[in-house]
């Protein structure tokens, strides 16, 4: 018998698990600092689980599972990732890895 009482129900309860998810990894990845390890940016909407090494997109993929948090609480939290907000994961992409607050 399904728990839910329809259809309502479970699509709530499956949006608030994921972003129970996104939080404890990013408080783990933090270490309960919630903010960016780059320019210390707080907004929690604006951060980002990032691969510290890249291949982050190769890596989803690899896991057949978009919910990167799901895989990092289940693999009980490896090594090689960080916490970065969007500006600093993309600006670090368009430049050879380095952050755009880091260049000189």
């Amino acid at each position: 018998m399904c728990p839910f009482k329809n259809k309502i129900d479970k699509t709530e309860y499956s949006k608030n698990y994921k972003i129970e998810q996104r939080r404890i990894a990013i408080n783990y990845y933090s270490n309960g600092k919630m903010c960016c390890e780059c320019c210390g940016e707080k907004q929690y909407k604006f951060l980002a689980i990032d691969h510290i090494n890249g291949g982050g997109r190769k890596h989803v993929l690899s896991i057949k599972n978009p919910n990167i948090a799901f895989w990092l609480i289940k693999n009980k939290f490896p090594k090689g990732f960080r916490i970065l907000c969007h500006n600093c994961n993309i600006g670090r992409n368009l430049n050879n890895g380095i952050c755009p607050h880091k260049v000189k």
